[in-house]
């Protein structure tokens, strides 16, 4: 084994949390999930792949704390209990490689998809420079695809986000926590904060946004009290035996934005709290296109600058990204203390190989970033990532998976009314998927107001369906249940759930006992079949 890079390779320990060395992967979107927000098949393989690359942390990124706050189609959400099967999964595809995982959480402000997003302050998508961001993303689509992306972003985003009022502000600091504490049910070693890119926590910290005229904005010790409280709110839910790092903003690169000197005085108020680390980055979506800091983008390690100068005023670990390409370049940075940590993204997507293939002194063989772009264009014009750098199998496999993600059949949602027939049809499945161990499968019940709607019936119905399934080779994990009550219909709920759920397939039993399941498994059984959509249908009698 080659020591070329002692300092790179050394053991590192965040709070209680051990590293096998000092390589962390930053965050990167890369819009792998399912469209309700579940783990796909997709980024477990992903990040199997980077874990098996030799990493010390991976950060996971953008998960999402509450569904107004979702900042892509194909996002991961961590604000409701259905998701932790798959969030457990992927948290141990991660460790089982000797990796630290982490989830980081978010909430997207104005910047999130839906037709109610909130922000600190009324401020229209119009009224910021995103200009240039949009051309970046529609460059290198066809006229057709161009109108197809701006065409849905207009539909996503509504012309002027709601203020937040104090109560919504506590409503999402509570979501963050909750948030935090389904990361530490899945098995997470640690969560990180997303307080950078522009999204809500940057929001309220950019004297740009930040128009509030009460205890949340005006000067800077009103603009840090949400992010503030946030955390505070995460280390209570979580308990001190729980690290918490910080994705953190050190300059907004925008005129009259969050400026560096700000940054250095919230880095010490955090410090103060005990977060766990600070992963520094730079610029918004906003400044990102800006002439001046796209050439600055392409400068080999363009933020180490910003993380030395929050390290100097910190008591705790600070990780450094930002084009850190090679193996020599970490480790000066390492050895001349500029930074505890080196944060990398792009180049361990282009080549996952980069920390064994330096560890054993190969780093010549390292499938450079060519800094192109290419993954950026297809996530902010929300399509999942690819590598411009990897081979042609190796990108027939990933599009290939991509595919399965958009027409995911291996995804299934089983009807369940506590009926004998819905039984049935979980039984008929559990048969026709016997060990299958690559499968996702949902049981659902809606709950109705009818009488005998027995909610303990319901609950054994769905213990016996699950027994079926785990009975059959079915993984635990990859079974999860979901109870909600009727919002606008039966049939319609369910064709909803199954249109943002991006289910693949659907078993429903047709005809149960009582008339409230009759109904059910009946009509409604019907109106499915009528609205089948991109997906299978069975329907057991």
């Amino acid at each position: 084994m080659h020591n070329k890079f002692p300092h790179l390779f050394e053991p590192f320990k965040i709070d209680s949390v051990n590293l096998k060395n000092r390589i962390t992967m930053a965050p990167l979107f890369t819009a792998y999930a399912h469209k309700d927000g579940s783990v796909s098949s997709l980024t477990l393989e992903h990040f199997e792949e980077i874990a098996k690359g030799g990493v010390g942390m991976i950060v996971v990124a953008n998960a999402i704390v509450d569904e107004s706050g979702s900042v892509s189609k194909h996002s991961l959400r961590v604000d409701d209990d259905r998701f932790l099967p798959g969030l457990s999964r992927l948290a141990d595809t991660i460790k089982k490689e000797d990796v630290v995982a982490v989830l980081q959480i978010n909430h997207g402000g104005h910047f999130a998809q839906g037709r109610k997003t909130i922000s600190p302050s009324s401020v229209s998508l119009s009224d910021l420079n995103l200009g240039g961001l949009y051309k970046t993303a529609l460059k290198s689509l066809d006229f057709q695809q161009q109108w197809a992306v701006l065409s849905e972003a207009i539909q996503q985003h509504p012309k002027q986000p709601k203020k937040m009022t104090e109560d919504d502000i506590k409503y999402i600091i509570s979501a963050y926590a909750k948030a935090a504490v389904r990361a530490k049910k899945a098995g997470f070693d640690m969560v990180e904060i997303h307080g950078a890119t522009g999204y809500l926590i940057v929001q309220f910290l950019s004297p740009r946004i930040n128009n509030r005229k009460d205890k949340y904005g005006g000067d800077l010790e009103n603009r840090m009290r949400f992010p503030l409280e946030l955390v505070q709110a995460v280390k209570d839910a979580v308990g001190n035996d729980f690290p918490i790092g910080y994705r953190f903003l050190a300059d907004e690169w925008m005129d009259d934005g969050f400026p560096l000197d700000e940054a250095k005085i919230f880095a010490q108020r955090l410090s103060a709290l005990h977060v766990a680390y600070l992963s520094v980055t730079a610029g918004t979506y906003e400044s990102f296109s800006r002439p001046v800091i796209v050439e600055k983008s392409h400068e080999l390690g363009y933020m180490v600058y910003l993380a030395q100068q929050i390290k100097e005023v910190v008591e705790v670990p600070v990780i450094t990204t930002g084009r850190i390409t090679s193996p020599e370049l970490a480790e000066e940075i390492l050895r001349e203390g500029k930074a505890d940590l080196i944060g990398i993204a792009r180049p361990l997507f282009a080549d996952p190989q980069w920390p064994k293939k330096a560890r054993k002194g190969n780093e010549k063989d390292i499938l450079p970033c060519k800094d192109c772009g290419t993954c950026f264009q297809l996530v902010v014009s929300d399509r999942p990532a690819l590598c411009a750098q990897w081979g042609k199998a190796k990108l027939i496999e990933r599009k290939t998976m991509i595919k399965e993600v958009h027409n995911p059949r291996k995804k299934i949602l089983i009807a369940m009314d506590g009926s004998e027939n819905a039984t049935m049809g979980a039984a008929y499945a559990a048969d026709m998927l016997s060990n299958r161990k690559d499968v996702f499968i949902t049981l659902i019940h809606i709950q109705t107001d009818e009488p005998d709607n027995d909610q303990q019936g319901i609950n054994e119905m769905m213990d016996i369906a699950r027994s079926l399934l785990i009975k059959a080779g079915i993984p635990k994990e990859a079974i999860s249940v979901h109870i909600s009550k009727k919002e606008v219909g039966i049939a319609r709920d369910i064709l909803r759930e199954i249109a943002e759920g991006g289910y693949g397939t659907v078993v429903i039993g047709r005809r149960g006992i009582s008339k409230a399941q009759q109904f059910l498994f009946g009509s409604v059984s019907n109106k499915i079949l009528q609205n089948t959509g991109d997906y299978t249908v069975w329907v057991v009698e």
